[in-house]
């Protein structure tokens, strides 16, 4: 179809760094309204804005007990300006509000705070029930498909312009189904799947086209799976990866916090709209393919592109192609993990990730295993509820001991924000030439995106992320090489420690509590740092002829990049 509609969205969902911009336009209109002389409050957004903090924190510390306090002060003293101005916002403008550094990241938010699936909107005095579809200023925005809210990402400006009333122009779009048969197998995991689905995708002509997932197989899935899988949408090409709702949606609800009411409204307007999933249906699309779960197997993907997916013992030979990997166990080579992050809204945002990656830290522990000296090891969950859960499963220990204890609660390295590498690594590099490797539960490993100095990445499930880091490279095979030895002098392998599907299942059903996440998102909006911010107040923002802000960046200087930059 070449026809277009004018979409409307029920919402807006911004982050710290696509907002500046739309605050920017939006004070100077109100400043512009005041010398005018009319009323500058009058200029407010139509539909609610929520804006996470989460793209600024950086791992400046890590594997020590203050790590998450060193790096969120150091959050502040970067950014206080621009925090400021939108902490300014939140107070000045009706409608939008904006969540403080320590509240996750934005898409773990939208899936277990803000996505309602199903709202209520009274207009003209009646209440009307309508589709949860919002809008997002980033590319990730499709994640929250996963439980059967359509979204995609867009750019600022047309953010802005539909955040005053405008509509968003879409054509109608092409859709390609991705019919899903069998289950996946014992040890794979929800990150096996995504980037399976992404190489598969990738083959595909998906420019301006949406995906949607049917068939049998979407209902061996949990929600949290699905959205893992629609995470990586702007990676397989498309706008959306769509999974209906069905009752894993409401299992989802339930188990974030969302009440009964909430549930039987969602599932009764579903059903009456025809949007409840059939796993039988067979709908016609513009084109089809179809993925069997149970050919899925343990993968990472690497080491320049997400789409470029290996089976997990295969990192030395795609490493191959960036340089001739050497195994070392004393001292980094070409293949040396410099960083190891459990990372990222994709792989986090899944519980039974973070579950499966502590549970290995505990084996490896109770083994005697640590991490190579030289690695960087970090895990920023996508939510502030994330603690709690591995607390109470008894795994927080272990993941501490490892290096892995929480460093933050936003993006970090998944954007680039890892911070300085190990001395180790740095002088390896400056000195004899090495070559290291970044592994991280991430979405994207282009060269230089996870840090300035790495031209390779390799994407990884959290547990082998952890594994990874224990092996200290990439030049073994790491489905069946030893990871290192226990007290006793023998080998251990990554069957000894990868946890089964009933042990995550029960660590979780331990560890997770419906009443953690609406107090878990309460503390971190009353953040004493956010509420000490000294910002100012008024419908106007009071312009500083002083600030550095629109004048920091001179063209005319050289942009010089060491391997200790941060950001």
């Amino acid at each position: 179809s070449e026809e277009e509609i004018p979409f409307h969205p029920s919402r807006l969902l911004m982050h710290d760094t696509t907002c500046g911009p739309a605050l920017v336009d939006i004070a100077a209109m109100r400043s512009a309204l005041a010398e005018a002389g009319l009323d500058p409050a009058r200029l407010n957004p139509v539909l609610p804005v929520d804006v996470s903090t989460d793209h600024s924190l950086a791992v400046d510390a890590f594997a020590r007990p203050d790590a998450r306090d060193v790096n969120e002060r150091r959050e502040y003293e970067r950014n206080a300006e621009r925090y400021r101005f939108m902490k300014w916002a939140a107070q000045a403008l009706k409608g939008f509000r904006a969540h403080p550094p320590g509240s996750g990241i934005m898409h773990t938010l939208n899936l277990e705070s803000l996505a309602t699936v199903v709202s209520v909107e009274t207009r003209e005095g009646a209440d009307w029930l309508i589709p949860d579809a919002m809008l997002g200023t980033d590319s990730h925005t499709p994640m929250i498909n996963g439980i059967g809210v359509l979204a995609w990402g867009v750019g600022g400006v047309e953010a802005e312009s539909v955040m005053f009333g405008m509509s968003a122009m879409l054509r109608v779009p092409d859709v390609v189904g991705v019919k899903l048969i069998g289950r996946l197998r014992p040890g794979v995991l929800a990150t096996d799947l995504a980037l399976t689905i992404t190489q598969a995708l990738r083959r595909v002509a998906l420019a301006d086209r949406f995906v949607e997932f049917h068939g049998p197989g979407v209902s061996a899935l949990s929600a949290g799976e699905r959205a893992v899988v629609a995470n990586m949408a702007p990676e397989f090409g498309a706008n959306s990866g769509y999974f209906p709702i069905d009752a894993e949606t409401l299992r989802y609800l339930e188990a974030t916090g969302r009440g009964a009411d909430h549930l039987a409204r969602v599932e009764a307007y579903a059903r009456r709209q025809k949007l409840w999933f059939d796993p039988q249906a067979e709908p016609v699309y513009t084109s089809a393919l179809t993925l069997d779960l149970d050919a899925v197997e343990v993968s990472v993907a690497g080491p320049r592109r997400p789409q470029d997916r290996h089976p997990a013992g295969a990192s030395a030979q795609a490493f191959a192609a960036v340089a001739r990997p050497v195994r070392s166990f004393t001292q980094p080579e070409n293949g040396a993990v410099a960083i190891a992050a459990i990372t990222s809204c994709t792989n986090t945002s899944d519980p039974r990730l973070l579950i499966a990656a502590g549970l290995l830290a505990r084996k490896a522990r109770a083994r005697g295993l640590k991490p190579a000296p030289w690695v960087k090891t970090s895990m920023a969950p996508g939510s502030p509820t994330a603690q709690a859960v591995l607390e109470r499963a008894g795994l927080r220990e272990d993941l501490d001991a490892l290096g892995f204890g929480v460093v933050g609660y936003g993006c970090t390295t998944c954007i680039g924000n890892s911070g300085p590498l190990t001395g180790e690594i740095e002088t390896a590099m400056a000195r004899r030439g090495v070559v290291p490797v970044a592994v991280l539960s991430g979405n994207r490993n282009f060269p230089g995106r996870v840090h300035p100095a790495l031209e390779a990445g390799f994407l990884a499930s959290p547990p082998l992320v952890v594994a990874f880091a224990l092996a200290g490279d990439v030049a073994g095979d790491i489905m069946n090489d030893p990871l290192g030895r226990d007290h006793e002098g023998r080998d251990v392998r990554l069957a000894d420690l990868w946890p089964s599907g009933e042990e995550i299942d029960a660590a979780l059903a331990k560890g997770a509590r419906p009443t953690d996440y609406a107090p878990a998102y309460a503390r971190a909006d009353a953040s004493a740092r956010w509420r000490d911010l000294d910002a100012p107040a008024g419908a106007l923002f009071p312009w500083d002829d002083a600030s550095t802000s629109p004048r920091g960046w001179d063209a005319t200087r050289p942009i010089r990049f060491s391997s200790s930059a941060t950001t």
